[in-house]
């Protein structure tokens, strides 16, 4: 995929995600749900006004994400001796990884952006299981990426 429809797509992502926060925002109570231990569970609360922690968050961290291909290649640190033979196909294989792993890390935030909006509402959310999802889809990426990375010496 192309580097701007890459900008686009998570782009318009966010702005629904946004969107979203803007149209609940005004009937959340005061405090809502900021933090969850491992099983799910509530053991941290905020102000409303920490719903746009998360989007802030992902804001910055998926934008220097999908900037890493940009930088001097020799500032990226490969999982494999880079060559002139394979130095554009590692570079490729990085911008693959590092686009999936931003999509995976951006649901992430939103999921967890919901969920806590969900629980501030009274409503019953989704589980908190799929974090453990999302988390496994982090490492899962990694073990692929570095496995693709070492099959293309």
């Amino acid at each position: 995929m192309e580097t701007r429809w890459t900008f686009i797509a998570f782009s318009i992502v966010f702005v629904i995600w946004i969107g979203w926060l803007v149209s609940v925002f005004s009937v959340l109570p005061d405090t809502v749900p900021m933090h969850f231990n491992a099983v799910g569970e509530v053991d941290g609360w905020g102000k409303k006004a920490m719903v746009w922690a998360l989007p802030v968050i992902a804001l910055f961290t998926v934008t220097f994400m999908l900037s890493v291909p940009y930088f001097n290649q020799k500032y990226i640190n490969y999982p494999v001796k880079i060559t002139e033979e394979n130095q554009q196909k590692q570079h490729q294989l990085m911008i693959l990884f590092i686009r999936l792993l931003a999509a995976v890390i951006l649901g992430m935030m939103i999921y967890i952006s919901f969920v806590s909006v969900h629980l501030a509402l009274g409503s019953t959310a989704p589980h908190m299981v799929y974090i453990w999802m999302f988390m496994g889809g982090v490492f899962g990426l990694m073990i692929w990426y570095m496995i693709k990375a070492r099959r293309l010496k």
